[in-house]
């Protein structure tokens, strides 16, 4: 059994949960369990939903410290073995004294300091450029790893994606995670209805489950009939699969566009996006827009520029589209939970 420490809510949006979620799928599908534990009645409820075991720390979400007696003891009273912690907010002394009690597994974006875990997973693209192994040995540890694009952990509809590029573009994706605080869909929506190319096609915007902005979004474009509003989606990769260009923010959405082949333009409103969006603009793989807090109007605008060279080259589509689907196959999630599995017969064998 699997134990998860994961939240999510308006400030943090949903992606820690939903990737914690696909992990979670893979040991069902494997015959295992998992169980997740969240700070409070919002996580709860996000995972609850889903059909998952779920336990409330009562807990604050972005101060792990103060709910580590409770933790603690669900640890020993439920003689946990192993758990996996998906949050920006550990600290050092968390992940230290719990790794006492049971084998300590963490999913990295940030490298914000030498995590004192058994097992330290970052499955993105820019992962091997960060030197994990010489800081870690110079610091006595002996942590595992899983670095690499290869171990994305993405639901099985990504695995195994024909995608064929049609010469025309007719339906544009829209993505921004599940708060959108910035009001990126919005902003989008008012300069693409501008484009002489905007008549031509059907737009889905995904409206996340925290979007602030989704009834003024409703109410503003309803009488657009080639806008369409997407809230409550489970089944991403239809999407994904149907349009022919995506616009984007980072994070695991980005290597569920590659592994569906879909060419995109990338933008950032958090600072955990500026790694990735950085990597696939360097590698060619999709162009990177900008940083929408730092000058929403000029990202805007940006975004068009490159929606504009795809719409008009199919050439350009169809090279963009092989090459995301080279890096990405959509089989990270079964590689992430052997290594998982792997680690734990290891100590058990120990």
């Amino acid at each position: 059994m699997l134990y998860i420490r994961a939240d999510g809510n308006e400030k943090i949006g949903t992606g820690h949960v939903m990737r914690c979620l696909t992990i979670a799928e893979e040991y069902w599908r494997r015959g295992g369990e998992a169980v997740f534990l969240v700070a409070d009645p919002r996580s709860y409820e996000l995972v609850n939903e889903h059909g998952y075991r779920v336990i409330c720390l009562r807990s604050v979400w972005n101060d792990l410290n103060t709910e580590m007696d409770t933790l603690i003891r669900i640890i020993q009273s439920n003689n946990v073995e192993c758990l996996l912690i998906d949050s920006y907010f550990v600290t050092h002394s968390y992940l230290k004294a719990l790794r006492n009690y049971t084998k300590v597994v963490y999913i990295d974006d940030l490298d914000c300091f030498i995590y004192p875990v058994d097992l330290l997973i970052n499955y993105n693209i820019y992962a091997t450029d960060l030197d994990y192994f010489s800081r870690y040995k110079e610091s006595a540890l002996n942590t595992r790893f899983i670095l690499g694009c290869k171990y994305v952990p993405l639901r099985n509809e990504f695995q195994n994606v024909k995608r064929t590029i049609s010469r025309d573009v007719r339906k544009i994706l829209i993505t921004s995670g599940g708060t959108d605080n910035y009001n990126v869909i919005g902003n989008l929506l008012e300069a693409f209805s501008k484009q002489t190319w905007f008549a031509n096609v059907d737009i889905y915007a995904i409206i996340g489950k925290f979007n602030s902005n989704k009834n003024e979004l409703l109410q503003h474009w309803s009488t657009k009939k080639n806008i369409h509003f997407l809230c409550g989606i489970h089944n991403m990769s239809a999407y994904m699969k149907e349009c022919d260009l995506a616009i984007t923010a980072g994070g695991v959405t980005t290597y569920e566009l590659c592994a569906c082949g879909l060419p995109s333009v990338m933008y950032t409103l958090a600072d955990n996006q500026m790694s990735i969006a950085k990597k696939v603009s360097d590698m060619g793989l999709i162009p990177y827009a900008g940083d929408v807090r730092n000058n929403m109007e000029q990202c805007v605008r940006s975004v068009i520029e490159y929606i504009t060279d795809f719409y008009n080259d199919v050439n350009l589509r169809i090279k963009h589209s092989a090459y995301m689907q080279n890096v990405v196959d959509g089989k990270g999630c079964e590689r992430l939970v052997d290594e998982i599995e792997r680690m734990e017969m290891l100590y058990k064998e120990n």
